[in-house]
């Protein structure tokens, strides 16, 4: 029994860094996955003044889907990249923008369209689940500080109601 003891002690100690690296792998994926850029973008800086808009870059050509491929060799790389989101599906929405030309040319998730509603807001959420996860963390705000009110309020008075007997 005894010589088993060294061997469980050590899986625990394993299993916690293995454990640890997932999460921080998980992080790391997510944090990777939560740019806004897309894959074939290059060097791009993002322009001030407008949210999610990027200029000066460069595409990789190989990660370009085949209808932004012929628009990249049709009118080549465009002064800006603008990223919306659809209202309902929060699909990415890349909008190439040509100043030269005075063009845009739109793409969701990679395929061309000539019309696309667009949102501003490039939260990957909808509407309704930003207002009901707002909602529940402001209720969960006032909760917590009622609780935390009563809680520092018996610990500071409880001796003179006798709360501690």
């Amino acid at each position: 029994m005894g010589a088993l003891e060294p061997l469980e002690r050590n899986k625990w100690v394993h299993g916690i860094r293995r454990s640890r690296v997932a999460a921080c792998m998980a992080l790391m994926s997510l944090f990777m996955g939560c740019t806004f850029q897309a894959p074939y973008m290059r060097g791009w800086g993002l322009a001030e003044n407008i949210g999610n808009r990027w200029t000066g870059g460069r595409f990789d050509e190989k990660k370009l889907s085949s209808d932004e491929a012929s628009v990249y060799q049709e009118l080549g790389t465009p002064e800006a990249v603008r990223l919306f989101r659809t209202p309902q599906t929060r699909q990415r929405v890349y909008a190439w923008i040509y100043l030269k030309q005075e063009r845009q040319v739109w793409f969701v998730e990679g395929t061309r369209v000539d019309y696309v509603t667009v949102d501003a807001d490039n939260s990957f959420l909808t509407k309704e689940t930003r207002e009901t996860l707002e909602d529940k963390l402001t209720t969960g705000g006032i909760l917590a500080g009622v609780v935390g009110g009563i809680a520092a309020g018996s610990i500071l008075v409880g001796d003179k109601l006798g709360l501690r007997d």
